[in-house]
């Protein structure tokens, strides 16, 4: 991957320097992308690295003083942010550099041109991400960060004046929960360098009131990941020789909630198959999850807006970033493993209260007709009208559904019966996808809310329109509730078009724990093959 297409010529140079002249030697080899050199480091620029050079008329780019240590501090920070050392050849780089410093011309040419190739791989996948997610997900509409200047004169003016740091404070993401994230990735790091946790024996479901040898694992295992808080008093036996950490009590009860509820489980304390399932995944595993965040948040936050909804579909959650920095935050319900929410980025420009619901003809085809079929009465009974292929209201008594195509379309009217409750967020997109609220309220309970046909339902859409409507002097909520009171379906424009980012984390960190996700869309896998490609 490189920066951008190039079109500058290579010019004819005289290279003065012995260094210069194992440079030029070296780069030209760089054309040939299957070009083993210095002990079978593949360089991954060789598009950039000839025009780099060739612009620098050979020279050396990091034998100024202080120049590598910097370089070795910036791809450590790289390394912090989810990347592997062997993305920039850091073993071998750090070897060639001991070399170079009581070598000869070749030894400081072959440094300098790794470590180059290292920095423009560590400028290019902070600035756009190390996977392509456009080749994973073919409708991806996120646009990639636009590239104001020549990247070659860029870096070239940083290497022979302020200094490759300077760069990359310039392109450094500021977004407060990719720097939350690098903490994370820090800690479970750390959590699975040192061993990981014990793995739970899952043979038996473990109770508050239990007494179990399982119990102290337990303990172990939240203790590993610094969350045994209440649960490190150990209770009072009342059988002298039974051993206290067997016993799970009260305190060691919450820690369990705890947990649950960090990991989207039912956080009733019962430790049945999927809370054992959560506690038995590696710190390994918790580590690539964040590392996947990290790089979901590479292609997200480069150029986020002021102010944005993002929607975390894995999460079921809804968030409202303001721009003084406050976070709105509602639980959602989100598309089901066979009828996904897409990934897509768009801006909401009004909403609709006391909406009408037209099924989509899936839907239609999927759930309704047979309903229909089986209860002739669900139809009235669910407020639904009946249009034909011209729209014009017809009896439904009129319709043969029996027909493999009965040719009509559905329209909930408008009232709390209405699928969409009371009000819909609408960005008008090809997948006929919009936030909306709901009539039935009690699914926001669940702890697994991937429950949709796709769209996005919000557990508190009014104080959601509220927050939309901020800057309108003509908007109340009176204005909201007479407008609701009257039962006619209604659009409002928003002030300013709302960006919303239909986003997919399975790892991210909410007043300052980390929350984990299953991978309910299974993507995490074949985002974390090419990440460690």
């Amino acid at each position: 991957m490189v920066l951008v297409t190039w079109s500058l010529a290579v010019p004819e140079i005289a290279v003065a320097s012995p260094i210069s002249e194992q440079i030029r030697d070296i780069v030209s080899t760089t054309e040939d992308a299957e070009a083993n050199i210095a002990q079978g480091t593949v360089l991954d620029a060789a598009v950039l690295l000839p025009k780099l050079y060739a612009f620098r008329e050979y020279r050396p780019a990091w034998n100024k003083k202080g120049s590598a240590d910097a370089l070795f501090a910036e791809l450590s920070k790289g390394v912090a942010q989810g990347f592997q050392p062997a993305d920039f050849h850091l073993p071998e780089l750090l070897e060639m550099h001991e070399k170079a410093k009581t070598g000869g011309a070749w030894e400081q040419a072959i440094f300098d041109v790794v470590a180059t190739d290292a920095a423009i791989k560590l400028t290019n996948y902070l600035v756009f991400g190390k996977v392509d997610p456009g080749a994973l997900d073919s409708d991806w509409n996120f646009s990639k960060p636009v590239i104001q200047r020549d990247p070659v004169q860029a870096l070239n003016e940083y290497l022979d004046d302020a200094g490759f740091s300077a760069l990359m404070e310039l392109i450094n993401i500021e977004n407060g929960q990719y720097q939350s994230l690098i903490g994370a990735l820090k800690k479970y790091r750390t959590f699975a360098s040192s061993g990981g946790w014990p793995e739970v024996p899952s043979d038996t479901v473990l109770k508050p009131g239990a007494s179990e040898p399982a119990v102290a694992i337990l303990r172990q295992r939240l203790a590993a990941e610094g969350v045994l808080n209440q649960g490190r008093i150990l209770p009072s036996s009342s059988e002298p020789e039974e051993d206290p950490s067997w016993l799970y009590d009260e305190r060691l009860e919450n820690d369990v909630k705890a947990f649950q509820a960090r990991h989207g489980l039912n956080a009733d304390g019962v430790v049945g198959a999927k809370t054992f399932a959560s506690l038995n995944r590696s710190a390994q595993d918790r580590v690539n999850q964040i590392r996947l965040s990290l790089e979901r948040g590479r292609w997200l936050f480069r150029d986020e807006e002021e102010e944005y909804i993002l929607v975390n579909i894995a999460g079921a959650r809804t968030y409202l970033v303001k721009a003084d920095g406050s976070l709105w935050t509602t639980r959602s319900i989100t598309g089901t493993e066979y009828r996904k929410t897409p990934v897509f980025r768009d801006k909401i420009q009004y909403m609709e209260f006391n909406p009408t619901w037209t099924v989509p003809a899936s839907i239609f085809r999927k759930d309704k007709l047979a309903r229909i079929r089986n209860d002739p009465g669900y139809l009235d009974r669910n407020n639904y009208i009946v249009r034909n292929s011209a729209g014009k209201t017809i009896p439904a008594s009129s319709v043969n559904w029996g027909a493999k195509n009965p040719g009509v379309t559905l329209v909930q009217t408008p009232g709390p019966h209405n699928a969409l409750g009371l009000v819909k967020f609408m960005f008008p997109n090809k997948y006929a996808v919009y936030l909306h609220d709901t009539n039935d309220r009690s699914l926001f309970d669940r702890n697994e809310r991937n429950l949709s046909s796709g769209c996005v339902r919000v557990e508190y859409p009014f104080e959601l329109a509220g927050l939309l409507m901020e800057g309108d002097p003509e908007w109340s909520s009176a204005r909201m509730q007479a407008i609701l009171d009257g039962g006619k379906t209604v659009r409002i424009n928003l002030p300013k078009p709302m960006p919303v980012l239909l986003t997919y984390w399975t790892a991210w960190v909410e007043n300052q724990e980390v929350h984990f996700r299953e991978d309910p869309y299974g993507r995490d896998t074949k985002i974390l093959t090419a990440l460690d490609q």
